[in-house]
């Protein structure tokens, strides 16, 4: 998951305190009191994802990220005040609208073998040599999709293999891991995770993908009733793939997107789009054409049991599914209890970013 797009600043309308693209996202200028939740949140938890967020800031965060830096001792208080002395808040829009949908995601835990048994059958492949990326922009193609993935035959490119062609070994590449097939297809999801094989951890992240697109499978499952109303959430859809060995392998097929990993040292952790490691309940996936990466949100939703759910987070990565003004895949953590949580999570919301003061507000093409 990486970030292509490149910035363009929006004018000041002379009638209104709104920046708005020519899209229908709006950004509407607030202030601090209007925020839900501002005054409860503890902003120390926020600390780690917004120093790594400025490890190399943009000229426009140079002083804010010099004065977080500063801080000795991050406490919920000095972090807010820094936040209100230097940052204007911005409440997002989409033609008008505020609410938009969130959902959860989270670093998968697998277990695997270093070679292939009768459990671990299905394979985690590095990068393949014959993977072309194509940067459209090199050609003076612009658009929504800034590159394509294919490979060459008798010259011409072409599309690279689908899920379907990969599982029957179209490709021939170095198995990083074997793992069960259930558990490789929802790594794939994920973008990154962990793999226990014998004493020995594996860390793994996002590489690359074949370019396809990301179909959700719970749809179509849900149409061909094999799941029960209300029984829809990513740990019901495991349970059934891995419940109907047989059938799972067809419908996990039906998504053609394949993700191809790579190995990673376990103090790194999952990297998001923005290039630093995502932190648990503080950073968010988003669609970079209207949030900037490594822009701070504030997140006004709800948890998969309904609970309020507004808090301080980052905007350090972006993923296949999370398109729209008012979009954000919330990253929970590590660990099957995340699992339950992010799978569990399909909540509506709203949210409001932070930009420097006397800086033009960005947003992506």
């Amino acid at each position: 998951m990486h970030k292509y797009f490149a910035l363009l600043v929006l004018g000041l309308l002379a009638a209104c305190a709104s920046r708005i693209s020519p899209t229908g996202v709006s950004y509407e200028k607030i202030s601090f009191r209007q925020i839900d939740g501002w005054y409860q949140d503890d902003f120390a938890q926020a600390y780690p994802a917004l120093i790594k967020s400025c490890t190399a800031p943009a000229p426009a965060w140079h002083k804010f990220c010099e004065k977080l830096h500063d801080i000795k001792e991050p406490t919920s208080a000095s972090i807010r005040k820094l936040i209100e002395y230097y940052l204007t808040p911005y409440q997002v829009y989409a033609n008008g609208q505020k609410e938009g949908r969130f959902t959860g995601y989270y670093e998968a835990f697998l277990k695997g073998s270093p070679k292939r048994t009768s459990t671990y059958t299905t394979p985690i492949y590095g990068i393949p040599a014959d993977l072309v990326k194509v940067d459209l922009s090199l050609f003076g193609v612009e658009g929504q999709r800034p590159y394509l993935m294919g490979r060459v035959q008798d010259g011409r490119l072409v599309p690279y293999y689908t899920r379907q062609q990969i599982t029957d070994n179209a490709v021939k590449e170095q198995v990083i891991a074997w793992v069960d097939p259930v558990d490789a297809f929802m790594l794939h999801i994920q973008g990154s995770g962990r793999v226990q094989m014998d004493n020995q951890m594996l860390y793994l992240n996002y590489a690359a993908d074949n370019g396809h697109k990301f179909v959700g499978i719970g749809q179509l499952m849900k149409q061909q009733g094999l799941l029960e109303p209300g029984k829809a959430s990513m740990p019901d859809i495991r349970q059934w793939l891995k419940q109907h060995p047989k059938q799972a392998q067809a419908l996990m097929n039906q998504n053609p997107r394949y993700i191809f990993f790579k190995s990673v040292p376990e103090a790194s952790g999952p990297i998001g789009a923005a290039g630093v490691s995502l932190t648990p309940l503080r950073s968010m996936a988003v669609d970079s054409r209207y949030i900037a990466l490594n822009t701070p949100i504030f997140l006004n939703t709800t948890d998969p049991d309904g609970r309020p759910l507004r808090r301080l987070v980052v905007a350090q990565d972006v993923g296949s599914a999370i398109t729209g003004e008012i979009r954000g895949d919330y990253f929970w953590g590590y660990g099957e209890e995340a699992f339950e949580q992010a799978g569990r999570m399909n909540s509506a919301g709203s949210y409001v970013i932070f930009w420097p003061k006397e800086a033009d507000l960005p947003i992506q093409r």
